[in-house]
């Protein structure tokens, strides 16, 4: 065996017991110092790949003895993640915020479910500072897509004599199964297709729709939305153009298998992640239409067709 082959069966080896740490990570046991020490002494040890007594086989064995030392919990991931789950109230009733191993402050909010009603949203819209703002906001309103689906959109996944969007970015839900993403197409409304057209105007087919980071959309939306007098401007993020979409569909009839599949949820999330209709009035109604714009009525006029038929 080379140099080469022994330095390769070395790292492979240092890779291989610190995954097994890892997935040992929430073991029972109590945590030894000592097989710990001998853990780190053995993945440590200097390999002297000149050497020719150094064989494959020695190679094993000392990776067979640090896998035997080595303590379950014996790494100080266990810390960082205490660290993490250490939150701390702050002075709003539903934030958390909690500190990282380096120091850093981070929030968490404890209830998920804010979106916008339809007069903040058209005061939020007002007050929007320029046209990539506007195309964002106006891309994930429209859409209910996610953050990172909105920013993988090609001017290819538009069907503009359609009338439909193909999200082929989407989030893969690697807890239920899945390996790859599921891509969804759906419907939008004739008034967002032609700003749709404005926006992919100059782009060839494989091009990208221009799209600001998230950090970028998360900083204006709560500069916007302080400016506005919004008070609970803390439970905002870009997320919650998602659930507005979502709430905002329910709010006007639109059938639950119709928003799940339009938003790649599965029933259960919707369920627990969207607030009933009736919360709602008729005011907010009209004006959730004038902003969607025709796609309420595409999905009633197939409901009513679609009960026709069936009458009939």
């Amino acid at each position: 065996m080379n140099n080469l082959q022994l330095e390769v069966l070395r790292r492979r080896n240092q890779r291989e017991l610190v995954k097994m740490i890892e997935l040992d990570i929430n073991s029972p046991q109590e945590t030894n110092s000592e097989s710990t020490k001998a853990f780190t002494n053995s993945f440590n040890a200097p390999v002297d790949i000149h050497s020719p007594e150094q064989s494959e086989e020695n190679g094993q064995k000392c990776y067979n003895r640090a896998v035997q030392r080595a303590s379950p919990l014996g790494t100080p991931k266990d810390t960082i993640q205490k660290q993490r789950l250490e939150l701390e109230d702050t002075e709003h009733a539903n934030l958390k915020r909690g500190t990282l191993s380096n120091g850093r402050k981070y929030s968490v909010r404890t209830d998920r479910k804010r979106f916008f009603f339809p007069p903040e949203w058209k005061l939020f819209w007002d007050n929007l500072q320029n046209d990539n703002q506007r195309r964002c906001f106006d891309i994930l309103l429209n859409t209910g897509a996610r953050n990172k689906e909105c920013r993988n959109i090609k001017k290819e996944d538009i069907d503009f004599n359609r009338g439909t969007l193909t999200i082929k970015v989407a989030k893969i839900k690697a807890k239920k199964g899945e390996r790859f993403p599921v891509p969804r197409t759906f419907k939008v409304s004739s008034q967002f297709l032609e700003r749709l057209k404005g926006y992919t105007e100059h782009l060839k087919d494989e091009d990208k729709i221009p799209f600001l980071t998230n950090s970028a959309l998360n900083l204006a939306l709560k500069r916007i939305l302080e400016k506005v007098g919004i008070k609970d401007k803390h439970m905002f993020s870009v997320h919650n153009l998602r659930k507005t979409n979502g709430n905002w569909l329910k709010a006007c009839g639109i059938s639950g298998d119709d928003i799940v599949d339009r938003l790649g949820h599965d029933h259960e999330t919707f369920r627990k992640s969207y607030s009933s209709a009736t919360i709602f009035d008729k005011n907010d109604r009209i004006m959730i239409k004038e902003i969607l714009g025709d796609i309420i009525d595409y999905y009633l006029d197939v409901k009513k067709e679609i009960l026709g038929d069936l009458i009939g």
